[in-house]
């Protein structure tokens, strides 16, 4: 506890200092992420006072009025809410009866990202308080970081000058820590000395090149930047895990990581990793958590706090301290790296000295990566995504003689290690790719519980690549194939990535028990959908699908003048591709010598097909467009060509692809941005069709889009037909399919909330307030206001007196 308690209100836009009574924690270093209690006294409007002092972090707040105190609860948005009022002579007894509530340890479980695990929950804890403040913290640091980093780093800084600026840059921060803090170490230091200050911290910790880093930055650039951050909010509250990461956030730049070879786990994906392995699971005095690969070290970070928190409070900070050196362990090949992971777990880990076991190891070595991992109970792991280079595979042959991804290298080690439980961030390939088969069998075969999680892209700050969580748990005795299997399949779609970023919360959740022996273990949102279309024709049986044209430098691929060896066609989707639509012709290169692949050349452009995009035309589940083409036209690689070979008419072909259920398909079964041949070629196809109608409205579609065009008005009366005809469109294709009415609105309901790509409004296929399931059809052509509004009430009346007497007289 602290009497007359000062900290930043990071809640407010000037982060002014603020000092409460009494502040109350359940664990030393003190930060707003184990502020218990907070305390004010005798101010004129505790309301306000307790509003005001949010950003210490303390769920609870007490205010001493007079003889009563009230104890009050604190949220993240809204005025603090009083429970209850007691005398002051009644304080034991207020107590007395929160005893199991109000322990450390369960208050700060609770408080603990707002996902506590088997403790006694407080019913007026606000779980997005602490989340509130910590987004505050790291933009405020953030910028400040920033500016303290710009004053130290001019833009034609040499790579060494770099270096020398992020460690200065943690020697400063460091030592602002300790300084708001009010560390006995400080005490000694002349704030106003920069090299003093410097010089302090370096003893403090025991680090090296410090007259180096010096020397190879400007003196008056340190002294602006250290009078930069001595300005900075107090760091006093601050939680020492939040300032690792908004070092390492803030440090390892886009730039840097490049250059040096770094890359970052985001911290809410290493924090949702380390909850679903729940740590307090396993042994405290044999766990031992290794992350090869570690770049920054951000997992080893989270898991640090997780481990923190589960000893015991009564533990003082060396003890702590010993006994999380001694269970956490990090590799990575670049030495900047390893050293900007140890300054993050030093950050971490205030106010204790340095320590922690992170080694520059070249893990693909032979023997290398087995070594490290020999061992260990928890594997967290966000390995290199590329292959190995050309001049790689000959230097690492034992590593690429198991796979050519370094990343199924990086997890078939794991596997052989043997560890209770793995945590991974692999390519998104890995949820349903052939290619990762084995390594999916082999999960199954030796863990009795796995996770998959499918993220969005941008879910790293720095990088664009689709990624996903593998998670393990529950190790088999012995390797046993084709064994039950508890499988958890999770989605973050797009339009959910801020919400998974700010609190770790998934889009949705599948679960299923069952046997894998094909290395199958991704449950799709739309399964059911897919299983009862299982005996349905296919594209690929009624179709000839195959990409454009491929030239040896694509930008000498087209022309807008005509030419010998030139044919007209369409280059680029997104100029040239809308649903039942082709604009913009240009002229592309026919000559062999010039294209890559001579089998474009040779395909039927003159004859009728459909051209789709080859590549996602969004991140959403709207991703497949697709135009009928009569007219000759030639593509580029960037689209395909899909030739009926049966009956099928092309009108009623693009109907089906523009349609919900083949944008679903594509959706569920692409795990990167290409639409492959062959799972195109295993799209379902409807059973029947009225080809005549579709064929018909597809026409009529396509002439209203044409007068839409012509039309002066931006949004005309045409609009409503074009939403008319396109229902219709949809309505006859699922008619085709047959679906049961719940498979057909869970297919629709798939796109709640996501735009079509259309040039008319469109809002859905059916009302918001339908009851039931009604085939899209069937609604479209027959009466459907039993369906609407409080129907049941209509069709089952409440029994009159007299038949509810007769009844009961029959009953007797």
């Amino acid at each position: 506890m602290h009497r007359a308690y000062t900290f930043a209100d990071v809640l407010e836009t000037d982060a002014a200092t603020r000092t409460v009574a009494l502040a109350a924690f359940t664990q030393t270093p003190e930060s707003f992420r184990s502020a218990a209690f907070g305390v004010v006294e005798n101010v004129q409007d505790s309301a306000a006072a307790i509003m005001g002092s949010r950003a210490l972090g303390a769920p609870i707040f007490l205010s001493i009025d007079g003889d009563s105190v009230g104890v009050w609860a604190v949220g993240a948005r809204g005025a603090p809410r009083l429970i209850e009022r007691v005398p002051v002579k009644r304080l034991p007894e207020l107590f007395a009866r929160n005893r199991d509530a109000w322990t450390p340890q369960a208050l700060h479980r609770v408080k603990a990202a707002g996902h506590a695990r088997d403790v006694v929950q407080i019913d007026f804890v606000d779980l997005g308080l602490l989340p509130a403040i910590e987004h505050e913290v790291q933009n405020k640091l953030h910028q400040t970081m920033a500016d303290v980093l710009d004053l130290l780093l001019p833009k034609t800084a040499s790579s060494d000058a770099e270096k020398a600026a992020f460690r200065l840059t943690f020697r400063l921060l460091a030592a602002k820590i300790l300084i708001d803090r009010g560390h006995p170490a400080a005490s000694e230091w002349k704030p106003d000395d920069v090299m003093a200050v410097l010089e302090g911290i370096q003893s403090y910790y025991g680090l090296g090149f410090l007259g180096a880093d010096v020397a190879a930055v400007a003196h008056e650039s340190i002294d602006a930047a250290w009078a930069r951050l001595r300005t900075a909010i107090t760091l006093r509250n601050i939680s020492s895990d939040s300032l690792a990461f908004v070092y390492e956030n803030t440090l390892v730049t886009a730039d840097t990581r490049k250059l040096f070879g770094t890359h970052s786990t985001p911290r809410p994906v290493a924090e949702y990793v380390l909850r679903q392995l729940d740590l307090s699971r396993y042994d405290p005095e044999t766990v031992r958590i290794a992350e090869p690969f570690a770049g920054a070290g951000i997992f080893l970070v989270a898991a640090l706090r997780e481990l923190r928190d589960l000893l015991p409070s009564d533990w003082p900070a060396e003890r702590r301290h010993q006994f999380l050196i001694s269970r956490l362990a990090g590799a990575e090949l670049d030495v900047f790296a390893c050293e900007v992971a140890t300054l993050s777990l030093i950050l971490a880990d205030y106010p204790n000295a340095n320590g922690w076991h992170l080694s520059s190891i070249d893990l693909f070595a032979k023997g290398a990566l087995d070594e490290f991992l020999r061992g260990a109970t928890v594997v967290l792991c966000n390995p290199p995504f590329e292959d190995f280079t050309k001049e790689e595979r000959g230097e690492y042959a034992d590593a690429f003689a198991i796979s050519p991804s370094k990343a199924m290298v990086a997890l078939s080690s794991a596997i052989d290690a043997g560890p209770d439980a793995i945590g991974f961030v692999l390519p998104r390939g890995v949820l349903q790719q052939r290619k990762y088969r084995k390594l999916r069998e082999r999960l199954a075969s030796h863990y009795h519980r796995v996770e998959l999680v499918s993220l969005p892209d941008r879910i790293f700050e720095k990088a664009t690549f689709p990624c996903a969580l593998v998670l393990a748990v529950e190790r088999r005795a012995q390797v046993e194939s084709g064994r039950p299997v508890r499988l958890t399949a999770r989605t973050v779609a797009d339009a959910g990535r801020a919400q998974f970023l700010e609190s770790g919360d998934v889009t949705s959740s599948r679960q299923a028990v069952r046997e894998v022996a094909d290395g199958n273990l991704w449950i799709g949102e739309l399964d059911a959908l897919w299983s009862y279309l299982e005996d349905s024709p296919t594209l690929g049986s009624f179709a000839d699908i195959f990409r454009g044209l491929q030239w040896r430098s694509q930008r000498e691929g087209v022309s807008h003048q005509p030419g010998p060896l030139k044919e007209r066609g369409v280059y680029r989707p997104v100029d040239s591709l809308a649903p039942f639509q082709l604009a913009k012709p240009v002229w592309l290169i026919a000559d062999p010598d010039r294209n890559l692949y001579p089998g474009p050349l040779s395909r039927p452009w003159e004859k009728p097909k459909v051209l789709i995009n080859n590549q996602r035309s969004s991140r959403g589940p709207w991703r497949l467009v697709a135009a009928p083409d009569e007219g000759g036209l030639w593509a580029s690689q960037q689209f395909s060509g899909i030739w009926p070979t049966a009956s099928y008419d092309i009108y009623v072909l693009a109907a089906i692809l523009n349609g919900p259920l083949a944008n679903a398909f594509v959706t569920e079964h692409s795990t990167d941005h290409d639409f492959t041949n062959a799972m195109l070629a295993k799209l379902p196809l409807p059973r029947s069709l009225d080809t005549a109608q579709i064929r018909n409205a597809v026409i009529e579609y396509i002439a209203a889009l044409e007068n839409k065009h012509q039309s002066l008005l931006v949004l005309d009366e045409s609009d409503e037909e074009l939403i008319r005809l396109l229902l219709w469109i949809d309505a006859l294709v699922l008619k085709g399919y047959d679906l049961p009415p719940r498979l057909e609105h869970q297919l629709l309901a798939y796109f709640d909330g996501c735009r079509r790509p259309t040039e008319h409004d469109f809002q859905g296929w059916l009302p918001k307030d339908l009851r039931g399931f009604v085939p899209l059809h069937e609604w479209l052509t027959k009466d459907d206001a039993i369906n609407r509004g409080p129907w049941v009430l209509d069709v089952f009346r409440p029994m009159s007196d007299e038949e509810n007497d007769a009844i009961s007289r029959f009953i007797a």
